[in-house]
Formats: structure tokens, sequence, C-alpha cells
């Protein structure tokens, strides 16, 4: 293990860790003073604590990343950082097994390390709500309001796609080219699309319409 944080050594300690057959094998305050410890041959899995963002912790404890015969299986290092997107995706980066946050539970940090051993990706529970929440309302404020469409407006929209003009699709529905304006109007509201061709894009690809067949 590798920290020179005093409270977060002291908190692993309080987990027990033996109980989830997890031994800490040695304890350094950096890299360097880690691996050059005769104990550290005996080393399976390394968890080193991050405060920042640490070039030597990957250049001495994840050697090989760059290996070809090897190049996406992850290494076995469990990291412990604050849960900042720069340290999250530097340490992905260079392939560690395990991203672990400073007071995850004992369980969540005995799977991280059991991760590592088994060269498998784990990432804390409360990192992945916190991604997943980001992720929803990010989407969420770019989705465009698809489900308010009424099955008349999207037989309309499917319309517009073959490239009817207001007064064939009135034919084809047996509706009026008011109607229709108006069905148009109400498609290019819901769909916040500029254009009918914007529309029949956002219908497209939020799968509200079927995609032209394409003919030689």
């Amino acid at each position: 293990m590798v920290t020179n944080d005093n409270k977060h050594l002291s908190y692993l300690l309080g987990l027990a860790l033996d109980r989830f057959q997890i031994e800490i094998a040695l304890c350094g305050s950096s890299v360097l003073d880690a691996v050059s410890r005769p104990e550290s041959g005996k080393v399976d899995i390394w968890l080193a604590r991050l405060t920042e963002r640490t070039p030597e912790v990957w250049r001495t404890l994840a050697p090989g990343r760059d290996d070809p015969s090897q190049p996406s299986r992850p290494v076995p290092l469990a990291v412990v950082c604050d849960g900042g997107e720069t340290q999250v995706a530097d340490a992905l980066s260079h392939g560690v097994s395990a991203v672990i946050l400073p007071d995850d539970s004992a369980f969540d940090t005995a799977a991280g390390v059991h991760a590592a051993a088994s060269r498998e990706l784990f990432i804390s529970p409360r990192l992945l709500r916190r991604l997943d929440d980001r992720l929803t309302d990010a989407l969420a404020s770019r989705m465009p309001r698809t489900d308010t469409l009424t099955d008349r407006e999207e037989r309309v929209l499917a319309l517009m796609a073959d490239g009817l003009s207001n007064a064939d699709i009135g034919r084809s529905l047996h509706i009026s080219p008011a109607t229709v304006s108006t069905h148009v109007g109400n498609i290019l509201r819901k769909l916040e699309a500029r254009n009918r061709t914007e529309a029949v894009t956002t219908g497209m690809e939020w799968s509200l319409i079927a995609r032209p067949v394409r003919r030689p």
C-alpha cells in the first residue's frame, strides 16, 4: 500500500480487511519507499492513495501498459482518489483495475482489491452513481420531447420523411392542408426543430420514424 495520508491509513486499518482474505504486506509513504522494501516482492496488488496526478505511480506500479501482447488488460493496481474527473480519467487511461473512494465501505474496498487481483475493472459504486446522475441530467437536457408526439403527428412526420408536401399528406390522411400545417407546426415545436428537414432527422435519430431504405 502506498499512502502518505495518515487519516486514510487509519481508516483502512480500521476496516480489518483480513476478513476478506486481504493482507496488507507493507505500507510506504511514497512509491519509491514502498518498492524499495524487501517485502515488495511479495505484493500481489498495489493499493495507492492519489492526492494528485502522480506519474511515478504509473511508471513504477503499472509498468508494461504499452505491452502490445496485453493491449487492454488492466494492471493489478487499485487507486484511491477523491473522484475528480481528471484523476479518474488518468487512472483509467493507464489501465488500473480499480478506482476506489477514500471512505468507501469495507465491502466496496475489498471488492476493488479483489478486482485488481483478477485484473477486472472495478469503479466505486458511489462514483458510478455520481456519474450516472450527471449523465442522466445531460441526456435529459438534450433529448427532444419525443413522447409528446401524437399518433397522427408521428404519421405526418413519416410522410414528411417521404418528401410529401402538405397537400399530398392531406390527401393521404384525408385531412385538409390547413390541418396538416397545424400538425407540422406542432411537430417542429415539440422536436425543437427549425425546419422540416431537421424534424425528420430528429425523428429518425430517436426512432420515431424508420430510416428510408436505400435503393440501388
